[in-house]
């Protein structure tokens, strides 16, 4: 995991300008990221089902799918560090790091969305 870490800050120091156009992107476009499935998937989902579990999920699922394209450069160059030092396909190391963004990005919103609702 410490390699992770220590590839994400060595793409950072070097392209810090990502950063800054993620972060930017990120307040300008906030009711994309973040209206759309709270509005949108998550009224779909509650006119196709009464879980309230379900429809928090899929909001949660949908913000992290959306919310992880700001960082697709930042994922890209990292992923393209890791193939380069182990050895690995590009592709499979971007894929990893996109699931495990939009998995620990879905978690923290589902809990976040269990303290609102209590």
């Amino acid at each position: 995991m410490s390699y992770y870490c220590n590839s994400y800050l060595n793409v950072l120091k070097r392209n810090y300008m990502l950063v800054i156009i993620a972060a930017v992107l990120l307040v300008v476009t906030f009711f994309i990221w973040a209206g759309i499935p709270v509005f949108f998937i998550g009224g779909a989902v509650a006119g196709l089902t009464t879980s309230q579990f379900l429809v928090n999920l899929c909001i949660s699922l949908s913000v992290a799918i959306i919310f992880s394209l700001y960082f697709l450069p930042i994922n890209l160059k990292v992923a393209q560090d890791i193939a380069d030092t182990k050895k690995r396909s590009t592709y499979n190391s971007f894929i990893r790091i996109e699931i495990v963004w939009i998995v620990v990005i879905t978690a923290i919103l589902q809990i976040i969305l269990s303290i609102v609702i209590q």
